[in-house]
């Protein structure tokens, strides 16, 4: 199978990172991107050259390029930056993190879904990973189509990376905010919710690239697609992570192969309001249920 280009993201985890290089060389893929951030000390210095020393030693056929700051440039920059720097030569990519294992069959689900909706705007980023893989097990298709981006291994394409709207110039747009909104699964919570997470973000006290690549495809009306199957592992939940610290239930889901011989495909292209309206009751907006329980944790955690 070949595969399309694969960015790969490393930092201070060599751990991590050799879990991700050895998924990777079970399929040798053909050409890879490996970025990192320069070192915030001396200490870390140490594990950051660690990380990319792992990725010097690709023994199988392929074209690999780096992109290492010698300077710390913070999550939000290295990431953008860099893949940035790749769609200056690619039309296709997946993303990896460093604490992002995957499946196999996420390699092949990803090449699959970047042919098929390549010239479909409509469709604007793949998500590898799905938060509700026991929710989603009783839809018909392979797949589905969520407003919801998510970052844990995934894919797009430059015509989409280009609309990225990397400073929320949108969100200052009164009827742009509006526009979006007005579709979220429950329009007054979510909007009350996402204008004031929105402005956090837009005012850098959370240096995330994340929401702000979500918010680019709600202003455009995008689409991601969600494998009815979770195929990435996400591990990242240790004192190195930068925004997944804390007991997160959604990262204990265990990933698992594409138990069907051949993809089967929705008739109808719209987000499913289902898995949606979950994300917003138990990770996002949060229901009362599920914000009493958050709030149980919280304090649990604290005593």
């Amino acid at each position: 199978m070949k595969l399309p280009p694969i960015l790969i993201i490393v930092f201070n985890r060599p751990d991590f990172a050799l879990k991700l290089f050895e998924a990777l060389a079970k399929l040798k893929p053909e050409k890879l991107y490996v970025i990192s951030d320069g070192p915030r000390n001396e200490r870390e210095a140490i594990d950051v050259e660690k990380s990319r020393l792992i990725f010097n030693n690709v023994d199988w056929n392929c074209q690999i390029k780096y992109d290492y700051s010698s300077v710390n440039i913070g999550l939000r920059q290295r990431i953008t930056s860099g893949i940035d720097w790749v769609f200056q030569s690619e039309e296709t990519l997946i993303i990896l993190e460093d604490d992002c294992i995957p499946q196999p069959d996420f390699f092949k689900f990803c090449s699959s879904m970047l042919d098929r909706y390549a010239d479909d705007n409509r469709i604007m980023a793949i998500n590898g990973c799905n938060l509700n893989p026991r929710l989603s097990k009783t839809f018909p298709n392979s797949y589905f189509f969520s407003k919801y981006a998510n970052s844990w291994g995934w894919a797009t394409w430059k015509r989409a990376w280009d609309l990225f709207d990397r400073d929320l110039s949108g969100f200052d747009d009164k009827d742009t905010f509006k526009n979006f909104t007005y579709n979220f699964p429950y329009r007054t919570r979510s909007s009350l919710y996402w204008h004031y997470k929105m402005g956090v973000v837009k005012e850098s006290k959370i240096n995330s690239w994340a929401y702000r690549w979500m918010f680019s495809l709600w202003i455009q009306n995008g689409l991601a697609v969600v494998p009815k199957f979770n195929l990435i592992q996400n591990i990242g939940d240790d004192e190195r992570s930068t925004n997944t610290k804390g007991n997160l239930h959604f990262l204990k889901i265990e990933s698992s192969p594409i138990i069907e011989d051949e993809l089967s495909h929705p008739n109808f292209i719209h987000a499913n309001l289902t898995y949606d309206k979950w994300l917003e009751d138990s990770i996002y907006s949060k229901s009362l249920k599920y914000r009493l329980l958050w709030m149980i944790k919280k304090l649990t955690f604290q005593i």
